[in-house]
């Protein structure tokens, strides 16, 4: 598995917020056409986006690292811009992140985290 990290178009987010809260329906109702189909539309918008594919265990350091500074956070497929600077070091603090995780090869390569 690897987690795609896209840095969600202002113009969009209405839309991706749209597509998050139905992938988050088909994940809690065991739904799984309902999340490839969710998860294949958060795809297609954010192809023009900056982004970046992450293994399993990069994006895990990449978690705990963001846990040591915010106990608190939870993973939850929208992240605000802040979290993800180790990533994408020019994302603005009012930006958003589109946490999602995909199957299949790496099409980018790994990110430094």
């Amino acid at each position: 598995m690897k987690i795609r990290l896209a840095v969600v178009n202002p113009e969009m987010l209405a839309q991706v917020r749209a597509e998050i809260d139905m992938l988050r329906s088909a994940v809690d109702t065991g739904d799984l056409d309902g999340v490839d189909v969710t998860t294949a539309k958060l795809l297609a918008l954010t192809v023009g986006c900056r982004s970046v594919d992450l293994s399993e265990e990069e994006w895990r350091v990449f978690l705990k690292r963001v846990r040591s500074g915010i106990p608190s956070f939870q993973s939850n497929y929208l992240l605000p811009g802040e979290v993800c600077a180790a990533i994408f070091p020019t994302v603005a603090a009012s930006d958003f992140v589109l946490e999602l995780p995909i199957d299949g090869e790496p099409e980018k390569e790994h990110a430094d985290v």
